[in-house]
């Protein structure tokens, strides 16, 4: 019997019950810690015995040692053609959507009865579905006398074997399983889960995609009998059109191997068709699996990388996020606690508590990433882990760039073609002032907390070299560019919010050739992420800020420095002079001009902020000021309103002068209003400055004439 601890007096009452019946059963009442193995008495007492009974409740697929003991009793069923034979399961939930696979929630399982009677009955109905069967579940699929089992074919040669350091899991395995024959029991799927057949691995690089993919492959080949095609993608990563050429060679491998097609130079849908008649004809479940697929593929590549015939289920493993609608997505988790101990210590044992502490530590160092934790598990060979976690977060030279160890023929996931760890990880060096590089850097400087696309957009317009328009569609762009590259984890309880892995984020802070580039950005982003965000605009008007009572400042007890009062005093000069603080008569003066009167506060502020930051020592008032004056105030008002006068702007026609053109603008009433009540919250910035600064320019004092 297995069932998950906190079902522990319902399996005993069971197990007594069934023993009334005459069957013998095992049931473990050792608690199996995390971090220990599957203690051999289950192993033996699984291999003796008919059949699983499984408590599935809704804790069971959450414990390991269930999911093992589950495992072993389905692949057993699947080897004789049926696992629902050898597993079966009492629900004690209402709803069924916990049960793994999607073959046992089809099977008829039992509810956990509500009266004694009914558990007697239920007792007598595994008594006799046990007493039809005659051997035990470590016998079950084995042929009789001398034959050997007919191995599983795997092509393009050589066959994958999987990892004797590989961390199990085994859920993971379930889901994959789960999603790659959900059309076997169309009657129980989840709504919006997919129709089967075809599933996406997705994790960032080093997560352990190729390596589970490998695993499933192997422990549950007895569910395809008609063989595995594994086609490696890897060598073409960036490059979407050098991927299918490589699809297509490996394709007319696997068809020159069968006698399928020996044509040179065959285009590659005719390559699919002639396997989809050999499939058909063979008639046998094959599993599919493209591994290493590049981002940027179109919709009609992504069709030729499915199985030719409904009889072959399709995994495939990508780093992209782009890919969602294509096929059940399955995004793969770092190792749990668990999971990432046993592989870092997999080469050295912790002696005493305080290197147990520095091994677990170095777990959540690198975010459960298991590439990162067989590097230090090598290295911790001839260190202890204390040591290692030092050297781990010392500056100078990266123990983890180095692409391998003398062990890395053993490792359970090696670098792909001797790549180092931050190479992968960064596909390419980190330099200059892209937006994606940008993004990648505010995420790093933030990580592990999240940034929402507001803050991420408030800090790219507060730097050079963007505009206030450009903010949105920049930010944009390069979020999408990042889940194209596995490098963005969203946020599951913020819309529009992102992070980056540990390992990234230190990537990112150690390699970035532009120190200086991100050292703007830290202060930027800390300045930014201090400030009121500003609220997102409903009706496509700028953003109106409450005017706060002057003088608004908590000021330092010390005052502020000569040089934040100096800073704000040159800003204020520059904004109480623009249009925006003085009125703009309504039938007078140019709304392009106010425009670029406007945006050109952006670059004052920029100058301003690094003047301070630079020269005035903390805490300091002025960075909030005017970062709440570009971002709540300017950048709404400007992102708006230049690309609506520009798209009206390039109708003027030849003849009609640009002024002109401007008062035939039909929207040009509405900017004039909105700019109108831009007025009130610039003037409330200003009285701040004015409060900072200790002179008021808005309101001078007036003196008498003696």
């Amino acid at each position: 019997m297995s069932y998950s601890r906190t079902d522990a007096d319902k399996a005993r009452v069971l197990a007594r019950i069934l023993r009334e019946q005459g069957l013998r059963v095992f049931l473990d009442d050792m608690a199996v810690d995390d971090f220990a193995s599957i203690t051999a008495s289950i192993s033996e007492a699984l291999a003796r015995s008919k059949t699983l009974l499984a408590l599935y409740s809704a804790e069971y697929p959450r414990r390991r040692a269930c999911q093992w003991e589950l495992t072993y009793a389905y692949l057993a069923g699947q080897r004789e053609g049926d696992p629902r034979r050898r597993v079966l399961v009492i629900n004690p939930e209402r709803a069924a959507h916990h049960v793994h696979p999607v073959e046992l929630r089809d099977a008829k399982h039992w509810i956990w009865p509500a009266v004694p009677d009914a558990l007697q009955r239920l007792a007598a109905q595994v008594a006799a579905h046990v007493a039809a069967i005659d051997s035990p579940l470590g016998a079950a699929g084995q042929l009789t006398g001398t034959q050997e089992p007919r191995p599983i074919p795997w092509l393009p040669a050589p066959a994958r074997t999987g990892s004797a350091r590989f961390t199990n899991r085994l859920a993971e395995q379930w889901r994959i399983h789960t999603a790659l024959v959900r059309h076997r029991a169309p009657l129980v799927a989840e709504p919006g889960s997919g129709s089967g057949r075809t599933a996406q691995l997705r994790g960032m690089p080093g997560i352990g995609k190729s390596v589970l993919a490998q695993e499933y492959a192997v422990r549950f080949g007895s569910a395809y009998p008609g063989g595995v095609f594994w086609f490696d993608l890897h060598t073409a990563q960036g490059s979407p059109t050098t991927a299918m050429d490589a699809y297509a060679q490996q394709v007319a491998v696997v068809c020159h191997a069968l006698d399928v097609d020996d044509t040179t130079d065959a285009p590659l849908s005719r390559l699919l068709s002639r396997l989809a008649v050999h499939l058909g004809e063979r008639g046998t479940p094959c599993l599919w699996v493209v591994d290493g697929l590049p981002d940027g593929l179109q919709w009609e590549e992504l069709q030729l990388l499915r199985g030719p015939h409904l009889l072959a289920s399709t995994l495939l493993t990508t780093r992209s996020f782009r890919y969602g609608s294509f096929a059940e997505a399955i995004d793969l988790p770092p190792l749990s606690d668990a999971d990432g101990f046993r592989l870092v210590t997999s080469h050295r044992t912790p002696a005493g508590d305080v290197e147990k502490a520095s091994a677990l530590a170095l777990v959540h160092d690198t975010g459960g990433h298991p590439q990162a934790l067989d590097i230090l598990s090598d290295l911790a060979e001839t260190t202890g882990f204390v040591e290692l976690r030092n050297r781990l977060h010392a500056t100078g030279t990266d123990i983890l760039a180095s692409p391998g160890s003398p062990h890395s023929e053993h490792r359970s996931v090696k670098p792909r073609h001797g790549t180092p760890l931050a190479s992968a990880l960064l596909t390419r060096p980190l330099s200059g002032n892209r937006p994606v590089d940008d993004v990648l850097r505010l995420l790093a400087l933030a990580a592990p907390a999240p940034l929402t696309q507001t803050v991420l957009e408030n800090a790219i317009a507060s730097v050079d070299p963007y505009d206030p328009w450009e903010a949105g569609s920049a930010v944009s762009e390069a979020v999408t560019t990042l889940l194209g590259s596995g490098a963005l984890l969203p946020d599951p309880t913020t819309p529009r919010s992102w992070t980056v892995h540990a390992l990234l984020a230190r990537a990112v802070r150690r390699h970035d050739v532009d120190t200086a580039r991100q050292e703007d950005l830290r202060r930027v982003l800390l300045h930014t992420l201090a400030a009121p965000i500003a609220q997102e605009p409903r009706d496509g008007a700028p953003h109106r800020a409450e005017p706060a009572p002057f003088p608004p400042l908590g000021l330092p007890h010390s005052g502020p420095s000569p040089v934040e009062r100096s800073a704000a005093f040159d800003l204020q000069v520059e904004l109480v002079t623009r249009v925006g603080v003085q009125p703009l008569d309504p039938e007078a003066g140019s709304l392009r001009e106010a425009l670029t009167s406007l945006h050109s506060l952006f670059a004052t502020t920029r100058e301003v902020l690094h003047r301070v930051a630079g020269e005035s020592p903390p805490p300091l008032v002025l960075p909030r000021i005017a970062l709440d004056l570009t971002n709540q105030h300017l950048r709404p008002f400007l992102a708006l309103w230049h690309a609506a006068l520009r798209q009206h702007e390039d109708t003027c026609p030849p003849d009609r002068s640009a002024i002109e053109h401007e008062r035939l603008w039909s929207r040009a009433a509405d900017m004039r209003t909105h700019l109108a009540a831009l007025r009130e919250p610039l003037t409330s910035t200003a009285e701040d400055l004015a409060a900072l600064c200790g002179i008021d320019l808005l309101h001078p004092p007036r003196h008498e004439m003696p």
